[in-house]
This record gives structure tokens, sequence and C-alpha cells, in this order.
């Protein structure tokens, strides 16, 4: 197996990323709103997840309507 795997980082290297505090990225991460994994009492995240989780959350605010276009339909 060629694959390199890729390292996990934890919260605060995510809360680095994400600009949030680590007990934030904790929180979102326990209610399922980031993407993460819990090792033991631990949380650890790829990056690779959440620069997609990025990129989704992005579209998503592209293609939602403003209050302007909403009164217009």
């Amino acid at each position: 197996m060629n694959a390199a795997i890729e390292p996990l980082i934890d919260a605060a290297q995510a809360a680095r990323i994400l600009n949030l505090h680590p007990v934030t990225v904790r929180e979102m991460a326990s209610r399922g709103a980031i993407p993460g994994l819990k090792l033991g009492k631990v949380w650890r995240f790829r990056a690779s997840s959440l620069d997609e989780w990025i990129t989704e959350r992005l579209e998503l605010s592209r293609h939602q309507l403003s209050p302007e276009e909403r009164k217009e339909r």
C-alpha cells in the first residue's frame, strides 16, 4: 500500500485553521457540525476534511437567496 496517510490534527490546530477557539471546535465536532473523530477523550481532525467542510459552506452560502431575492420570488 503506497498511499500516504494524512496525519490527524488536534483541536488546537483545527481551531487555528478555522479561526475559532479550541473549545468551540470541540463543541462543534461533538454536535456533528464539523467533521472530526473522537479517540478516547480527545478530538482529532483531518485538515483536508476541514477544508472540504469550509468549501461546502461557501458553496451553500453562494446559493442562498438574499432577502431582496426572496421578496422577488
